[in-house]
């Protein structure tokens, strides 16, 4: 209350998170002045042409064209055929059947129809006219697992779908936001410095996994990463996707069995599933005649706990590895494991997790699981927005890769092979191509630190541009040991093009020179590119001669 007390009128911004999900997304806000105080956008429309209608914490991430427009959400009617879950497409550049979209084009359509809404209901409560003054910034969550590609193409869906932050739109992870919501509600009076805390963020899609560890308690709570996040795509869509091939291997050759039919079971699918029911599973099959062996009654399926559980188990199995694989990797005790997100507040999962570490770690399970992602995302935006808002302090992350750069150094035969040297013209020595390391993994990266990558540019005395080069930064997540060399473990990650042109060449003439063998001669340019990590995103810039140059462009492959 006191940072609160201490803002001015100048200071008052609105953060808005988003939690852009794979089944279901969410939205929330939060202004500057009443940082403590966040609304849940709950009012989504259930129809064309209006904004109201259907009350709910999330909306579903779902899309229909028609000859009339675009129908999204709630407003696309049961049964019928929509496009969903192509967030996933994101990822693995793949477009699901059916799609006559790519899912890019998916994202910014859906996108634009949730910002419409957004900036509907801020102007219900807030007024247009303070919402023609009050600069708005933006907090988008993407999956933890998430490649760089998967998320500049998010960042641009964002981009073209109209969300017009008046600071850049950050980026964070959803297990990390999540996490920030779940450790404030903790009770403090139980915490204690050093406890470790496993968050598991069970949602449609991905499941990601994230270990904290207590550093400080007063004045608020402060945590370090404790161990590399995971996670795998193991979310719910999945167990949707083996409920509806279960249904058509057993369903799909009886008379009256079509599409439909289908849509209707998948829609009441309920996939809170208590272990204590022996008395199987029932859905609606309306058009099916009765058939005992199988199952069906009066236009009901019966299906047995066993087979219930042969559909949730190879799911289960997934996300127990990866709880104990985390487990694991923080090499300490284990407080509680937190179940965040729709999939994370299942029975059946709970209770699993719970025999499975043998009643040695608790699971909880927060209020407001399903919206712990987004309601973390306006915190951390909050925090962005002013430090002193900040309710939760995370003082370092856990490098989950190794990340580096090829260079050229001169050749030192204690160290090098043979066969590994070169001969450079320019500097008339031998040298041999090595990865420059700037961050291993598993080392801690403490939150907005820069990084640096070195680097020697030559540039001949005679040229009168000096123009731009490129680095190209490589990554490698399998090897346990960083490599002195590039291996078939790691791949190319970004390349970085820095733009030298704004160096003065009188600046240049102060700098060492060399007379190449083809008698040019080159200045000897020493700089560095730095790299600053944050929760879902990297920052570079270029510094050359003391100073910073923010040229540098990124470019993921």
């Amino acid at each position: 209350m006191e940072a609160m007390s201490n803002l001015t009128l100048n200071d008052r911004k609105l953060v808005v998170g988003i939690d852009f999900g794979t089944t279901f997304s969410g939205v929330a806000w939060a202004e500057t002045r009443r940082s403590d105080y966040q609304s849940l956008v709950e009012i989504w429309p259930a129809n064309v042409g209006t904004h109201e209608g259907m009350s709910s914490p999330k909306v579903p991430t779902e899309l229909r064209y028609t000859p009339k427009g675009i129908e999204w959400g709630f407003q696309i009617p049961p049964l019928v055929d929509r496009n969903q879950w192509f967030k996933l497409g994101l990822s693995d550049g793949q477009t699901a059947t059916g799609q006559q979209k790519s899912s890019e084009e998916l994202t910014t359509d859906y996108l634009t129809k949730l910002c419409e809404h957004l900036m509907y209901t801020l102007d219900q409560k807030l007024g247009a006219s303070i919402l023609r003054t009050i600069p708005i910034e933006f907090c988008l969550t993407v999956p933890a697992i998430w490649s760089e590609v998967a998320k500049e193409k998010t960042l641009k869906a964002c981009q073209k779908a109209g969300l017009k932050s008046d600071s850049e739109i950050l980026l964070v992870s959803e297990p990390e936001a999540a996490a920030i919501y779940a450790l404030q509600g903790l009770d403090p009076h139980g915490l204690k410095i050093g406890e470790t805390f496993i968050l598991c963020d069970a949602g449609g899609g991905t499941v990601d996994l994230i270990s904290y560890t207590i550093t400080n308690l007063k004045p608020i709570l402060k945590v370090r990463e404790a161990a590399p996040g995971s996670g795998g795509l193991c979310g719910s869509t999945f167990l949707n996707r083996r409920f509806g091939e279960f249904l058509v291997q057993k369903l799909g050759q009886e008379k009256g069995w079509d599409d439909e039919v289908l849509a209707e079971a998948m829609e009441r699918f309920d996939s809170v599933f208590s272990t204590s029911s022996d008395l199987g599973y029932t859905i609606p099959v309306p058009g099916l005649n009765n058939n005992e062996q199988l199952g069906v009654r009066r236009g009901r399926f019966n299906i047995k706990a066993a087979e219930v559980k042969g559909i949730f188990d190879p799911i289960v199995d997934k996300i127990i590895k990866l709880v104990n694989d985390q487990i694991r990797a923080t090499s300490m005790p284990i407080r509680a494991v937190l179940l965040v997100g729709g999939f994370g507040q299942n029975n059946y999962l709970k209770e699993r997790l719970r025999i499975s570490l043998r009643s040695t770690v608790q699971i909880l399970q927060p209020p407001n699981a399903w919206t712990a992602v987004v309601r973390g995302a306006v915190m951390m935006g909050l925090a962005r927005s002013d430090p002193r808002l900040a309710s939760v302090g995370l003082e370092s992350r856990a490098a989950r890769k190794h990340y580096g750069a090829e260079l050229s150094i001169p050749f030192d035969e204690e160290r090098h092979q043979d066969s590994e040297k070169f001969w450079c013209p320019v500097d008339n020595i031998y040298r041999v191509h090595e990865v420059m390391w700037f961050i291993k993994k598993g080392e801690p990266v403490d939150e907005g630190k820069p990084i640096e990558i070195p680097f020697v540019q030559r540039v001949l005395v005679s040229a009168t541009n000096l123009g731009s080069f490129t680095i190209t930064v490589w990554c490698d997540e399998l090897s346990a040991v960083a490599p002195v060399h590039k291996n078939s473990n790691g791949r190319d990650l970004v390349t970085l093009t820095a733009d030298i042109s704004n160096l003065s060449m009188s600046d240049l003439r102060s700098l060492e020179t060399n007379l190449c063998a083809g008698g040019n001669d080159y200045y000897h340019v020493p700089g560095s590119i730095e790299a600053t990590f944050y929760s879902a995103s990297t920052k570079y810039m270029l510094v050359c001669k003391g100073q910073r140059y923010d040229t540098v462009t990124a470019e993921y492959v």
